[in-house]
């Protein structure tokens, strides 16, 4: 299971990647700017789709080995997009869209904001926990955990039943800014966080671990 883990997490360290912008030459009297990278930077629609279809497809692969069983979330026949995208994000998107995973409102070339995160999140857990339940029978490990954090969305929000999905089934971890800010624009170096959650929640899942249980 820790190759399992590994391989889940390698796919996350291309957010770490991202050419670092150059420092600006300091003053004379005062402190050089701290450099910034990316990976504290606002994700655009597809540069999250281009991470988290890298991230489903090596998931599913990890899955697959590790539980002996085919774990593929994807539909089959030829994926058709309906708008005009760039040609280097158009695999990443046609994963996504295979999986049902696309957002409504697909925020694209536009900062992405949190919870379209999260209802993409929701939509490819729950195929994701439908599909291992196909294979393995119903799940023998954690289902529900009792810290629940607070949702900063009106009830009425169309994403609100997607984060509760995520906050009820522990698929995201409760201190995610993803409950607490959830229209502020997802930065680099959040997602990984949230797609090594839905890792290691799909594991726990499936995997009888009492000590988990609280």
């Amino acid at each position: 299971m820790q190759n399992l883990l590994r391989l889940a997490g390698a796919c996350l360290l291309i957010a770490t990647l991202w050419a670092q912008a150059p420092q600006r030459a300091p003053h004379f009297h005062t402190a050089p700017p701290k450099p910034t990278s990316a990976y504290d930077e606002p994700l655009t629609g597809y540069e999250v789709a281009l991470l988290t279809a890298d991230f489903i497809v090596n998931l599913e692969r990890g899955l697959s080995e590790a539980f002996q069983a085919p774990i593929s979330t994807a539909s089959a026949g030829a994926i058709q997009l309906e708008a005009r995208h760039p040609a280097w994000v158009q695999p990443a998107l046609r994963e996504l869209k295979a999986r049902g995973a696309i957002p409504p409102k697909f925020s694209a070339d536009k900062p992405m904001p949190r919870y379209q995160v999260g209802q993409m999140l929701a939509q490819y857990a729950q195929r994701l926990d439908a599909r291992m339940r196909e294979q393995l029978g119903a799940p023998q490990g954690v289902l529900r955990f009792r810290t629940q954090p607070k949702i900063q969305l009106s009830q009425r929000h169309p994403a609100y039943a997607s984060l509760r999905y995520l906050a009820q089934g522990g698929w995201v971890n409760a201190g995610s800014p993803l409950y607490r800010e959830p229209t502020k624009p997802i930065r680099g170096k959040e997602l990984p966080d949230m797609l090594r959650d839905i890792a290691q929640r799909i594991l726990e899942r499936y995997r009888d671990e009492p000590h988990l249980r609280d």
